[in-house]
């Protein structure tokens, strides 16, 4: 008996008609790390007085069922749509942004009903010659994060929640997706004070690097209703936070970052901020317009905003801002996320 040889492990999704009906996959996810977790949670019986000094005496019996999936990842133009749709806003279509093969992807969240889409997930282990597979429906993504910086590829890690596993037969016959890529060097960052102007002012020479959060808009729930399954029943919404942390310099004159953020911070001010990834231009009629990722969003400073001084960048000071999402009534708006590619679909 051969072992899984690693590189041949497929993870592949299908979305759903019905939420936790499980279907076929439509697409794989290509990923430098993915892990699988078969959840069971047993009653021991640890502790029993048995008449006897082992730990247990009685079977365990399982209570509780449940899977997850782990992808960390560089970031494309492409996949970051999965984690997006299962995480943030279900049921968004592309718009047309020109004329040519761009395409628009905006992800709106509701502010009282998120809704998100669910997706059966494959995890395929492979010897070579035989394939074992082990599957879960109603995946749904329950955080994920965003880090740039100034080497390589941007990366993501995501997590999904999904209901409870069991082997089954791999959807054969899918194709390697298409993946687009840019460059860390090729994020901006914007600062504004309303969410009307988010996008316009330009933070140049500063920012070297951030991490973006994001926690869950729904999460799994349980109840008391007879399921043979033991999983969980439904999705249901959550308060949510993004979370960001950016690594700047210490100005001390110019653009004045440091004091007037700390300045924001004083007076508990809305910071309007977009996170902006530019990657290659699209092919003609549509040559004025580029792939890009944006997160787009309403903040203001934590308490641990800027409090660490005299760290180091090569000799240069340095301050990290960290900033929490805030509802901003004007736009109605916490954060967005908009992603520009060519899918006119996902699973694509």
């Amino acid at each position: 008996m051969a072992a899984g040889v690693q590189p041949l492990t497929l993870i592949q999704v299908g979305k759903e008609s019905t939420d936790g009906t499980a279907v076929a996959a439509t697409r794989r996810i290509l990923t430098k790390s993915g892990t699988y977790r078969h959840m069971q949670t047993q009653e021991m019986f640890e502790g029993q007085l048995s008449g006897v000094l082992s730990r247990s005496a009685t079977s365990p019996v399982i209570t509780r069922e449940a899977s997850q999936l782990s992808i960390s990842t560089d970031l494309d133009f492409n996949q970051v749509l999965l984690p997006l749709l299962s995480g943030v806003a279900g049921g968004v279509t592309p718009s047309t942004p020109g004329t040519g093969e761009a395409r628009l992807w905006t992800f709106a969240p509701s502010q009282t009903a998120p809704s998100v889409d669910a997706y059966t997930i494959e995890m395929v282990v492979d010897d070579g010659s035989t394939k074992q597979e082990i599957e879960a429906p109603f995946g749904v993504t329950t955080s994920f994060e965003i880090t740039g910086g100034v080497d390589a590829l941007p990366q993501i890690t995501w997590d999904m929640d999904a209901r409870k596993s069991v082997q089954s037969t791999y959807t054969s016959g899918i194709a390697l997706p298409a993946v687009e890529f840019a460059a860390n060097l090729r994020w901006q960052m914007s600062l504004d004070t309303t969410w009307a102007n988010v996008g316009n002012t330009t933070i140049s020479g500063q920012i070297y690097g951030f991490t973006l959060g994001q926690s869950a808009f729904v999460m799994p729930q349980y109840y008391l209703q007879n399921r043979d399954a033991l999983d969980f029943a439904g999705v249901e919404p959550q308060t949510r936070t993004t979370d960001l942390v950016i690594q700047a310099t210490f100005d001390t004159g110019g653009s004045n970052l440091y004091e007037t953020e700390l300045a924001a911070k004083a007076l508990g001010s809305k910071r309007f901020i977009e996170l902006k990834l530019q990657g290659d231009a699209f092919g003609s009629p549509d040559a004025s317009l580029n792939h890009e990722i944006k997160v787009r969003g309403s903040f203001v400073h934590a308490d641990d905003s800027m409090q660490d001084l005299g760290a180091d960048r090569d000799g240069n000071s340095v301050v990290s801002l960290h900033l929490v999402s805030q509802y901003d009534p004007t736009g109605a708006v916490d954060v967005n996320y908009l992603v520009q590619n060519k899918l006119t679909s996902f699973p694509a």
